[in-house]
């Protein structure tokens, strides 16, 4: 049975930052993705600039979407029309995951997608981790796991499986379309209604030839999905064809759990989802880096890696815990949706992204301040 210092389950955005950092850092690592790649994810793809500092590598030009994003509109309630700008890197998950998949694999780490994770039982001094790719089933030792295997998390599941609920608890929904539209595509779009998205805000941006039209919702996600498909194609004059509908939905209980022992839980597994701040991946990368650093440190100092990993990760969950209580409040009317996006809020908002963006230049990774 082959064995491993790491083994890594999930390889988006906080799996294969874990995983290449991890080979970095000396140890034997297995990377794992359970859908055959390039998969598509329904995500924005949509980041800072600061994002390729988190990840540790520069985005190349071919890897990003044919059309920049560098201006934002944010429509309130009332139908104010809010303008800033803010450059932005544009991609597809698909092309993105893959290129961090390569970059893992060339850092060293073993990859296999079309790979599932089926149990694994703790003993000795790490884990048996019992796997399957199609029909065929194998077994390899793992000394830690990092479990990064998003909401639908197997590796959170056969640990905590009372942190899953019987029926969803959220789902969003894109819809691409193909044709004219009297949209700008340098443009993202946030249309804070709830009639529109009861969650976080409803989008609108472009990427290559697709426009991106999508909600997320608790209940009846299609129904806001197709109202607000609806206003858009009227409001703004869609004239062409819907090419393709995309959808995701999750059991998870809105909870963070960062693991425990030597089984650490990254990304959206571990519930570091910010629908206030409406991102999951910066949060994904940041976690993915601290997990094999918590590793690192246990390997010095004996002490178990969930604790450590837990006190390095302690302001980013206390950050995640102050803004869900901001989007309670926020979303508790379109009233109060409406102040949120106030002259003086958003004034204050801005002034905090510029200094921000500027401090962010000299801070290490770890250390960086996470945009709104």
């Amino acid at each position: 049975m082959e064995g491993y210092d790491v083994v890594v389950v999930g390889g988006g955005v906080g799996g294969s930052v874990a995983a290449r950092f991890a080979v970095k850092n000396g140890f034997k690592t297995l990377l794992l993705e359970r859908c055959k790649t390039p998969r598509d994810k329904p995500c924005s793809g949509i980041q800072f600039q600061y994002f390729e500092k988190l990840i540790g590598e520069k985005i190349p030009r071919g890897k990003l979407c044919g059309n920049e994003l560098f201006k934002v509109e944010m429509i309130t309630p009332k139908g104010k029309v809010l303008k800033g700008k803010m450059r932005m890197l544009n991609f597809w998950r698909s092309t993105f995951d893959s290129w961090l998949n390569s970059l893992a694999a060339d850092a060293g780490a073993e990859f296999y997608d079309n790979t599932s994770l089926i149990n694994f039982v703790e003993g000795g001094d790490g884990f048996t981790v019992k796997l399957a790719a199609g029909n065929v089933r194998r077994e390899v030792k793992a000394r830690y796991l990092i479990g990064a295997d998003g909401m639908l998390s197997r590796v959170r599941r056969i640990m905590r499986p009372q942190d899953f609920d019987g029926k969803a608890s959220g789902a969003t929904v894109n819809y691409y379309f193909v044709g004219e539209a009297n949209l700008d595509p340098n443009t993202l779009y946030m249309f804070y209604k709830k009639e529109f998205c009861p969650l976080m805000f409803a989008w609108v941006y472009l990427k290559d030839d697709k426009w991106v039209i999508g909600t997320g919702a608790n209940e009846n996600p299609l129904d806001y999905a197709n109202r607000f498909f609806n206003y858009v194609k009227e409001k703004y004059g869609l004239r062409g064809e819907i090419v393709r509908r995309e959808g995701f939905s999750s059991t998870l209980k809105s909870t963070v759990n960062l693991g425990e022992g030597r089984v650490l839980l990254a990304g959206d597994a571990a519930g570091l989802v910010d629908l206030y701040r409406g991102v999951g991946m910066d949060n994904a990368a940041l976690s993915g880096r601290l997990a094999v650093k918590a590793i690192v440190k246990s390997e010095e100092t004996g002490l178990e890696p969930a604790k450590i990993y837990g006190n390095l990760m302690k302001g980013l969950v206390e950050k995640l815990e102050e803004n869900a209580e901001k989007q309670v409040k926020r979303l508790s009317s379109n009233n109060e949706l409406e102040k949120s996006l106030s002259p003086i809020n958003l004034l204050k908002g801005g002034f905090h992204m510029l200094i921000a963006n500027q401090i962010n230049k000299i801070l290490p990774p770890e250390k960086l301040i996470l945009l709104p």
